[in-house]
C-alpha cells in the first residue's frame, strides 16, 4: 500500500495513533447487558413465540428470529412502541431491560455477520421525530446527508446534539449512519466522502463511510479492500484524514464480520505502512471494547476485564489495546473511576503507564470541558508516577478534542509544578499531526513559554540552538 511519508516515526507512530483516537469517555456505548437479555427473553414468553438458536427456542407464533437477523435497533423500536400482533412490552420493561433484551437478540445474531444494512433513503425528514425515536434520528440525518450533502448535515448535527438530548445520545451512531449515506451519496467513492466531513460526535462520520464501503465483500478480498480503501492522494495528503480513514479500518472490519477480533486484526496487519497497521488495530480494539451497535464482543471477559490486552497480542498492537482499555473498565466498574483507577494496576506491569494515559483520556471526555473535574480524577490514580500518566492522557485528548493547543496550555499551567513538564510534551505529542517546522515550533514557544522545549521533544523537534 502506497503511503507518502508523515513526520513520525518510531514511537511517536504510535503515540500519533493513539493521540487522534477522539471517542472518548462515552458513556452510552455498550452499556447493554445481552447475557440479562437472555434472561429476559426467557422469562417474557419469548420463547414460545420465536425460533431463535441463541435462546434454544423453537417457537412459530411469531417470526423466526434467526431467519429475520433483526438489528439491535430494530428490536429496540419493537420493543419500545406498541401495536402488530406482538405483546406490547413498551411499559411492562424498563428501558434498560428493553436494551439487554435488544442487545440479546441483536448480538447474538449479529454473531458472524455485518451488524448493519446498507443505507437506504427514504421521505423520512428530521420534522418526523420529535418522539426522539433513534432509529428515526438516524434515517432522517442520514436522508439530509444524502439529498443536501454532508456538510449541512454534520453541522446541524453538530447544533443538535448541543440541543436535543435525543441526538446527543444517539450522536456516534446518527454519524455512522450519515458517513453511509454520504458513501451512496458519492457512488460508493471513499475520498470525496472523507473530505466533505468532520469529526462531530467522536468521528462517526467517518467510521460509518468505511463502514459501509465493506458491504458486500466476501471474507476473501478484505485485506485488498482494506488496501486500496485510503489511497487516494486526497485522504493521504492530510494527516488527519489518513488517520480516520485507517482508523475507521479497524471500526468497519470488526462490524463487517461480526466483531470477529483475530480476523479484524490479522487483515490490519496485511496492511503495508507501519503507521497503518498500528492506526487499523486501534480502531478494531475500540470497536471490540466500545461497540458502536451494542454489541457485547465475545473478546471481552467479565471476569478480567482487562482481557485481551493481557493476552498474546503482539507489539505495538498491544500499546494500542492498553491505550483503550479503561472505556472497558469504566463501563465493568459502572464508571466508577476510583475502581478504574484501581483496575489499571492490575495491568501486565510494564502496560500500567499506558493504562492510566487511557484513564486519562477517558476522563477528559467525562469531564467535558471542566480542568478541575479531570484533574480530580486524575488524582484518584494513587501515585504521582500514574497521575502524570493520566493527566497526559487527559491534555492530549484536549488538545486532539480542539485541533488546536490552546485550552490544554491554560490546563497544563494549573497543574503542580511537577507535572507541567509532561503536560506540554503531550500538547507537542498531538500538535506534531496537525502542524510541522516552523509553524509547530512557534505554537510551543507560544503555548508553553518557559516549557517550549518540552513541547519541542512531545512533537520530536529539536530545540533550537541558544
Amino acid at each position: 500500500m502506497s503511503r507518502r511519508r508523515l513526520p513520525i516515526s518510531g514511537a511517536a507512530i504510535i503515540l500519533a495513533a493513539l493521540l487522534l483516537v477522539s471517542c472518548s469517555g462515552d458513556q452510552g456505548a455498550s452499556k447493554s447487558d445481552p447475557v440479562a437479555g437472555k434472561k429476559l427473553f426467557a422469562a417474557n414468553g419469548c420463547k414460545g413465540c420465536h425460533t431463535f438458536k441463541a435462546a434454544g427456542s423453537t417457537g412459530t407464533t411469531g417470526p423466526d428470529l434467526d431467519t429475520a437477523s433483526p438489528s439491535t435497533a430494530k428490536v429496540m423500536h419493537q420493543l419500545s412502541t406498541p401495536g402488530g400482533l406482538m405483546p406490547s412490552f413498551a411499559d411492562k420493561l424498563t428501558d434498560d431491560e428493553k436494551r439487554n433484551l435488544a442487545a440479546f437478540v441483536g448480538a447474538s445474531n449479529a454473531s458472524g455477520k455485518a451488524v448493519t444494512a446498507p443505507f437506504r433513503p427514504d421521505s423520512k425528514r428530521l420534522a418526523d421525530c420529535r418522539d426522539g425515536n433513534f432509529e428515526c434520528l438516524e434515517q432522517a440525518f442520514a436522508n439530509l446527508t444524502f439529498n443536501e450533502g454532508p456538510k449541512p448535515a454534520l453541522a446541524r448535527l453538530q447544533t443538535m446534539s448541543t440541543t436535543n438530548a435525543a441526538v446527543a445520545a444517539d450522536c456516534h451512531r446518527i454519524a455512522h449512519r450519515m458517513g453511509s449515506a454520504a458513501l451512496s451519496r458519492f457512488k460508493d467513492k471513499v475520498a470525496p466522502a472523507f473530505i466533505e466531513g468532520t469529526p462531530v460526535c467522536a468521528s462517526g462520520y467517518y467510521h460509518g463511510i468505511v463502514e459501509r464501503a465493506f458491504l458486500g465483500q466476501p471474507t476473501s478480498k478484505l485485506g485488498v479492500v482494506s488496501r486500496q480503501m485510503c489511497t487516494d492522494s486526497r485522504i493521504t495528503n492530510q494527516t488527519f484524514l489518513l488517520y480516520q480513514c485507517i482508523h475507521g479500518l479497524g471500526h468497519g472490519l470488526m462490524i463487517y464480520t461480526g466483531y470477529d477480533l483475530p480476523l479484524s486484526l490479522t487483515t490490519c496487519k496485511s496492511l503495508g505502512a507501519e503507521f497503518d497497521k498500528i492506526s487499523c488495530s486501534g480502531g478494531v480494539f475500540m470497536e471490540n471494547f466500545s461497540s458502536s451497535y451494542g454489541v457485547n464482543s465475545k473478546y471481552l471477559r467479565k471476569t478480567d476485564p482487562i482481557y485481551p490486552c493481557n493476552s498474546k497480542i503482539s507489539d505495538p498492537y498491544k500499546v494500542q489495546c492498553y491505550g483503550l482499555v479503561t472505556a472497558n473498565l469504566l463501563r465493568t466498574t459502572g464508571y466508577d473511576q476510583k475502581k478504574t483507577a484501581a483496575g489499571c494496576k492490575r495491568s501486565e506491569p510494564e502496560w500500567v503507564s499506558t493504562c492510566f494515559e487511557s484513564f486519562g483520556r477517558d476522563v477528559s471526555g467525562i469531564a467535558g470541558r471542566s480542568a478541575a473535574k479531570a484533574r480530580a480524577s486524575c488524582h484518584l490514580s494513587g501515585s504521582e508516577q500514574n497521575e502524570s500518566d493520566c493527566l497526559y492522557g487527559v491534555v492530549r485528548e484536549i488538545t486532539n478534542s480542539d485541533a488546536a493547543p490552546g485550552r490544554a496550555g491554560r490546563f497544563c499551567e494549573q497543574l503542580k509544578k511537577g507535572f507541567r513538564s509532561r503536560c506540554f510534551s503531550g500538547i507537542g505529542s498531538v500538535m506534531s499531526a496537525i502542524e510541522a517546522g516552523d509553524t509547530l515550533r512557534a505554537t510551543c514557544r507560544r503555548t508553553a513559554g518557559r516549557y517550549a522545549r518540552s513541547c519541542y521533544e512531545g512533537a520530536g523537534l529539536q530545540a533550537p540552538q541558544a
